[in-house]
């Protein structure tokens, strides 16, 4: 009987080991799990960058919109500041009168390291708006992409 308690304390202690290896070997290779942990863990930082791009974009601060624009986007490779500042001033855009963050989802890899090798991530922030040239009860959703580039996150 007691060779029988033995062996069983064995198998079970074996059977637990290959559940915690195979649940630690999901995180490794299934990135939808360990990105939504990394998202818990990251979600304050994206947050705050959202909010600093969307108070630059209301309170016009040029210079804190262009520094929030990701080094690696498509947009801040061809435009110097005054490239940019000259691009607003011919192509005004209806000015943000609120906002409000809805939701911070879908963070992912990049999977263009070809194309963007310096980013690391990018998320979806979901965010309501209102312009100054509609009225309050006008509110647009807008999903904007926002990433995370040599370890600081940027709007997209």
């Amino acid at each position: 009987m007691r060779q029988w308690g033995s062996t069983m304390n064995r198998m079970i202690k074996i059977i637990v080991i290959i559940c915690v290896a195979l649940i630690i070997s999901g995180f490794v290779i299934w990135d939808v799990p360990r990105n939504q942990v990394v998202l818990y863990l990251e979600k304050e930082k994206i947050e705050q960058t959202a909010h600093a791009y969307l108070r630059a974009e209301i309170e016009k601060e040029t210079k804190q919109v262009y520094d929030l624009l990701a080094p690696s986007s498509d947009y801040r490779k061809s435009h110097t500041y005054e490239a940019y500042l000259k691009d607003i001033a011919d192509n005004p855009s209806p000015a943000i009168r609120t906002y409000r963050i809805i939701r911070i989802d879908r963070l992912r890899d990049n999977d263009n390291r070809q194309n963007y090798p310096n980013v690391d991530k990018f998320v979806q922030v979901e965010v309501e708006v209102t312009f100054s040239h509609s009225g309050p009860n006008m509110i647009y959703n807008y999903c904007f992409t926002f990433l995370k580039e040599q370890g600081r996150w940027y709007k997209g």
